[in-house]
C-alpha cells in the first residue's frame, strides 16, 4: 500500500459517526487504492477488541483495533518491517471509512480507504489487483518529480561505553531527465570509543546503457548489454516534500531523500 510501501508512524484520524446502531464488524471487506485491491478481515476478539488482518499488492498488516459504537481505532503492523499505521473509520451501511496517514517518515501523505463488506448490497465485482500493474508499456514516461539527486542513508550502533560503535553509510543516484542515470558517490564513516575515521567517492558518469523510465506510479530501469535489453520493476514510489518511497515486488521499503 501506498503505498511502500517502508517506518510508519503516528497518524490522527478523525471519523465522523452518525449511525448510532451497534453495527456488525465482523467479517470480510473490500476496497481499493490507486487503482489496486486491499482486502480487510476483522474478528471480533473481546467485547470492544477487534483483531485481523489487511492486505494490498504489496504488504500484509496485523490489526488490533478498539471499537466504539459503530467506529474502530487501532493500528495496522507489518511485522516484517515493524511498520506500525494508526487507523481509525466507521461503519455505515456495510462500509468502513478507513483512513491512513505515512507522516513518521516525513510524507504529508493521507489516504482514505472505503471498505465494502463483501456480500453486502454495497459490494461490487473487481477484478484482479495483478493484473499487468507491473507490466510496462512500450511508451516511455518519465515524472519529472524523479529527476535529480538522491541519497539513502543507513545508520549501524551498537555495544555502549568502551565497546560503542557507530556508522553510517550514504549512497547517491542521479536520475537525469534524458533517463541517464548515474553513481552520485558514497560516504562511509566508522567512530568507536578511542577512533574515528571516513571515506568517499565522488560523482560518476552516466552508465552506459542504463535508463531509467515511470508509468503507472511504477520505476523502471531498462539495461541494454550485448545487444540484449532487460527492464525491470523497481517498484511502486511515492514522490512528495523531498522524500521518495519505493516500495519493490516482495514488499521492501527503501526511501530516499532528494539532494538537488
Amino acid at each position: 500500500m501506498k503505498a511502500s510501501l517502508i517506518c510508519i508512524g503516528i497518524v490522527t484520524l478523525f471519523m465522523s459517526c452518525h449511525n448510532t446502531t451497534q453495527a456488525q464488524m465482523e467479517g470480510n471487506y473490500t476496497g481499493e487504492i490507486n487503482g489496486a485491491i486491499i482486502t480487510l478481515s476483522l474478528q471480533k476478539q473481546s467485547k470492544d477488541m477487534y483483531v485481523g488482518t489487511m492486505q494490498d499488492e504489496q504488504q500484509t498488516y496485523a490489526i488490533t483495533a478498539q471499537k466504539e459504537e459503530n467506529c474502530l481505532k487501532g493500528n495496522a503492523v507489518e511485522n516484517n518491517l515493524q511498520i506500525n499505521i494508526i487507523v481509525s473509520g466507521c461503519l455505515q451501511n456495510n462500509q468502513i471509512d478507513m483512513s491512513f496517514d505515512f507522516s513518521n517518515i516525513g510524507l504529508a501523505q493521507t489516504q482514505n480507504v472505503v471498505f465494502t463488506k463483501t456480500g453486502s448490497q454495497n459490494a461490487t465485482v473487481v477484478s484482479n489487483p495483478k493484473t499487468a500493474t507491473t507490466q510496462k508499456s512500450s511508451n516511455t514516461e518519465r515524472d519529472l518529480n524523479v529527476v535529480g539527486v538522491w541519497k539513502q542513508e543507513q545508520l549501524y550502533n551498537s555495544g555502549s561505553g568502551d565497546g560503542f560503535f557507530g556508522g553510517s553509510f550514504t549512497q547517491k543516484v542521479v536520475f537525469y531527465t534524458d533517463g541517464g542515470i548515474a553513481d552520485g558517490g558514497s560516504q562511509a564513516t566508522m567512530s568507536g570509543s578511542d577512533y574515528s575515521g571516513s571515506s568517499s567517492s565522488g560523482y560518476g558518469n552516466k552508465v552506459a546503457g542504463v535508463s531509467w523510465s515511470t508509468q503507472n506510479k511504477h520505476l523502471f530501469i531498462t539495461v541494454t548489454q550485448n545487444g540484449q535489453t532487460q527492464t525491470v520493476d523497481v517498484g511502486k514510489y511515492y514522490v512528495e516534500n523531498g522524500k521518495m518511497l519505493i516500495t519493490s515486488q516482495n514488499g521492501t521499503k527503501t526511501l530516499l531523500l532528494k539532494v538537488q
